[in-house]
């Protein structure tokens, strides 16, 4: 179809499987129907990636709409012949087993004995040089087990993400899942029921990305998805992570309905600031090469192109703009993707920059509306272009059936960056925190510091952000308040009536240091160590263990570990 026709999402997905099948040689064609075969291959694909008609003959659009349907028909039928999917509890167990098997391969070492992404580097840099006869291998078949692990569940992963219910939210925005998106998760963990995550491993498996480095943006991704086995391995009745895969780049490669969506969110926020008429992709692409300066002002003025780590409220000179974009991506991607860059006039880089933004924000959406979850963003830069995004759709930010206004707010709030501190809860807290249902408790108290906000009308973020910091430090004060009365209850000169005098102190303090440790959690030893300087020291030691049973009790509660983390 050509770009200014009527869309019809069937049709065109029938023509762009036929396309697609006859360019790869991958259909037979009948001999009556070889000239319409020919007719058909040799139309172009527009910029959105869809079949270009507008210069077929109606025999040769038939045939394509035909031979489109046999291939969807043979597909389905390849399909039913595959492995059956695992328990769907059980998959999720087993795709992080897969995933630590395959990072294993990568470092040759297990996650937890890694610190960062340097250490990574070096590690897999020293196996593909000293190591490689043993590395190729074992990653090869690693990477085997998880592609055909994806074969036979990721659609039933996806199915069943639909059916989970509570405060679920489902996080994206962006390509990747690294440092940022991890603490997100790690702090709106404390609040939500249910976090999706789009997989970032299944695109490795499913599409060129053009990638500098493939194997080790891999083993990144695989780190920092990898932090959150902690939550999926218990198996809770209420998932609070869910790892589904999107299918983000294939949609985009072969899905009619993705691609015009994707070209028509682009036209309802760029094409306003075209002079004249903007009815495809291709005319931006027009405009952005012929209306160049003006194409890159009202774009920056209207702060719709961050490069890479940008800071959306910061306006970038046009030609810094351009500098900037490449710059960020040099050792992200391919050589040749990156060579093709910087022949492009500056306009299509710049309009290149805003469709790379867009993409993760359409598919954002997309899993929303099929998931029935929240978008929820975890940097400030995904939160300007979702809201951009909206805008454009003249759509809400917040999905009424699954959470009210002041609950969004209040997500949105915890991940402002004067909160960041509530990511230095580990994940092996967290669990436990989940396990105890104190994320629940943890909304009702901060409801009652930002009710009152709710009730007022529209609620600004920044007084959100003010009301939920305020009952954050109310909890943290009520924290210590507890510790403190806790040290009263096991005031010292309760411990004279224990030991019969000062000396006796000094030798039971000498005695009883290992009851000091916070690790400690057996009374045995230091029983008998109390015992061996006589009764008054045993009543010593089954009091000051007393105080360190409770303060780690209250340590490892949901104010606990807020203070906890709030002073590291």
């Amino acid at each position: 179809m050509s770009e200014k026709e009527e869309f019809n999402a069937d049709h065109a997905q029938r023509l762009l499987i036929a396309w697609k099948a006859l360019k790869a040689e991958n259909m037979k064609v009948a001999p009556h129907l070889e000239r319409q075969a020919a007719e058909f291959m040799a139309a172009p694909l527009l910029l959105s990636g869809l079949v270009d008609t507008s210069g077929l003959s109606d025999d040769a659009v038939l045939f394509g709409r035909m031979a489109g349907m046999g291939v969807r028909f043979f597909e389905s039928q390849s399909e039913k012949t595959s492995a059956e999917p695992m328990p769907v509890r059980d998959a999720q167990v087993e795709l992080f087993r897969l995933f630590a098997q395959l990072f294993g391969a990568l470092t040759g070492r297990e996650v937890g004995l890694i610190a960062d992404e340097a250490e990574i580097r070096e590690r897999m840099m020293w196996r593909i040089e000293h190591d490689d006869a043993e590395m190729a291998p074992r990653v090869n078949a690693a990477a085997e087990e998880l592609e055909a692990f994806y074969a036979a569940n990721a659609h039933a992963a996806f199915v069943y993400a639909k059916t989970l219910g509570g405060m679920r939210l489902v996080t994206g925005g962006q390509r990747t899942f690294g440092p940022s998106a991890l603490s997100g998760v790690r702090i709106t963990g404390l609040y939500a029921d249910t976090q999706l995550i789009p997989d970032p491993v299944h695109p490795f498996f499913t599409s060129d990305l053009h990638l500098n480095a493939m194997h080790l943006q891999l083993a990144h991704a695989l780190f920092y998805i990898l932090q959150l086995r902690p939550l999926v391995e218990p198996g809770f009745l209420v998932p609070p992570v869910f790892v589904f895969p999107s299918f983000e780049q294939p949609l985009q490669d072969n899905d009619a309905h993705t691609m015009h969506g994707m070209e028509q969110l682009a036209l309802r926020l760029v094409g306003p600031l075209c002079d004249g008429t903007v009815a495809s992709l291709g005319d931006l692409r027009d405009y952005a090469r012929k209306r160049e300066d003006a194409f890159v002002q009202a774009v920056l003025e209207n702060r719709l192109f961050v490069p890479p780590g940008g800071d959306p409220n910061r306006f970038l000179q046009p030609g810094d703009a351009v500098q900037e974009y490449i710059a960020q991506l040099e050792g992200i991607r391919s050589n040749e993707a990156l060579d093709l860059l910087k022949k492009l006039p500056a306009g299509v880089v710049i309009l290149k920059g805003v469709l790379e933004r867009l993409a993760p924000q359409y598919h954002l959406i997309e899993n929303a509306n099929e998931l029935g979850a929240q978008p929820l963003l975890s940097q400030a830069t995904h939160w300007h272009y979702f809201e951009k995004c909206a805008a454009a759709n003249a759509a809400d930010l917040r999905r009424r059936k699954v959470l009210s206004e002041q609950a969004f707010q209040t997500l949105r709030a915890v991940q402002d960056d004067s909160l960041s501190w509530l990511a230095n809860i580990p994940v092996d807290g967290l669990r436990e925190l989940i396990a105890n249902n104190e994320h629940r408790w943890l909304r009702e108290e901060l409801n009652k510091y930002t009710s009152q906000l709710a009730g007022a009308g529209e609620i600004d973020t920044s007084e959100m952000v003010r009301e939920v910091s305020h009952g954050l430090a109310s909890l943290v004060h009520r924290q210590q308040k507890a510790m403190n009365d806790i040290e009263k209850k096991y005031e010292p000169k309760k411990w004279a009536a224990y030991l019969g005098g000062g000396a006796g102190l000094a030798v039971a303090g000498a005695a009883m240091l290992p009851i000091l440790s916070p690790f400690l959690g057996v009374a045995g030893p230091a029983v008998a160590a109390a015992a061996a300087i006589g009764g008054g020291a045993l009543g010593f030691g089954k009091e000051k263990l007393g105080e360190l049973t409770e303060k780690r009790q209250a340590q490892h509660s949901m104010i606990g570990m807020l203070a906890t983390a709030r002073t590291k």
